[in-house]
């Protein structure tokens, strides 16, 4: 049996794990009412700048837009943008896309030679380094807090220096892997989507309205686009990170229960081990009482 110190002392120790993983799951639930507030916002952008895009190309000849080299694949170099978090206790947020790049690798049969990796959050830049090829040897992956300001103006300087890359055909294509919380649910998905050579929607309806364009069309589409990817890396960022508090809330939440079952388990100990204890000491003192009386 164990001493009742030394259980008292695991049950003060289980009380505070429980209160910080109380505490962690509460700052993630805080954090994950504001993520999606900013993503409801991002959204609204992203879909009206989708749409402007959409109608201008609806006005142009398929052929037309399709030689812009925004719409371009030339060559086989591919690079991904992995999305993770800088940190753990997020259950298996990260593991399921590292999972996700080794099946995706064996069913593409792509060469590592022809594929580089670029790492948003620390844990993927981790992963990766150890058996893939990364981007840029000197600044291999970004930290994005929880400042949008500050997390706002690194995405447009990957934005730019994607479309640099990309024109310059340093890239045929560059993909985009993050994890998407499905609708009215906890449950994730891992998604790979193709960042560039792009692709919009031209099913989408129309603005409706007749525009006067100036300078030109093909200048202000030429301004749009970069805008319309700044976007959309921003809005898959806000997805990932909103993915990333849904499931260190959960993780912090089933920490919670697991230790409080543990504690019970020790209180039981515990009270156990005081009763043994107290009945001891009883028989005790009656055995001293009965050998007093017996030389009396």
């Amino acid at each position: 049996m164990s001493n009742p110190k030394e259980i008292k002392r695991r049950i003060l120790s289980i009380e505070s794990v429980i209160k910080t993983t109380e505490a962690m799951k509460m700052i993630s639930i805080v954090k994950l009412r504001k993520t999606k507030g900013l993503l409801t916002h991002i959204k609204t952008y992203f879909d009206h700048i989708e749409l402007l895009l959409s109608d201008f190309l609806l006005t142009e000849k398929k052929e037309n837009f399709e030689k812009n080299k925004y719409f371009l694949e030339e060559g086989k170099n591919k690079l991904f943008i992995v999305f993770t978090s800088n940190r753990g206790l997020c259950g298996s947020f990260n593991s399921l896309i590292f999972e996700k790049i080794n099946s995706f690798f064996q069913k593409k049969s792509y060469s590592h030679n022809e594929c580089m990796f670029f790492s948003i959050g620390k844990k993927g830049f981790d992963f990766l380094v150890k058996k893939y090829n990364m981007y840029d040897k000197n600044n291999n992956w970004i930290d994005c807090g929880d400042d949008l300001t500050k997390t706002n103006e690194k995405i447009q300087l990957l934005t730019k220096k994607l479309i640099s890359n990309f024109i310059q055909k340093r890239f045929s294509s560059i993909y985009l892997i993050y994890n998407n919380l499905l609708k009215k649910s906890l449950f994730q998905e891992i998604v790979v989507e193709k960042f560039l050579p792009m692709s919009v929607d031209l099913k989408k309806k129309k603005i409706g309205i007749d525009s006067i364009l100036e300078p030109s069309q093909k200048e202000i589409f030429n301004y749009l686009i970069p805008k319309f990817l700044h976007a959309k890396l921003l809005k898959i960022f806000l997805k990932s990170s909103a993915s990333e508090h849904t499931a260190r809330m959960i993780s912090m939440h089933q920490a919670t229960e697991n230790a409080s079952d543990i504690k019970n388990d020790l209180v039981l100990n515990y009270n156990k081990e005081r009763q043994t204890t107290i009945t001891k000491e009883i028989l005790e003192i009656i055995s001293g009482l009965e050998s007093l009386n017996e030389k009396r």
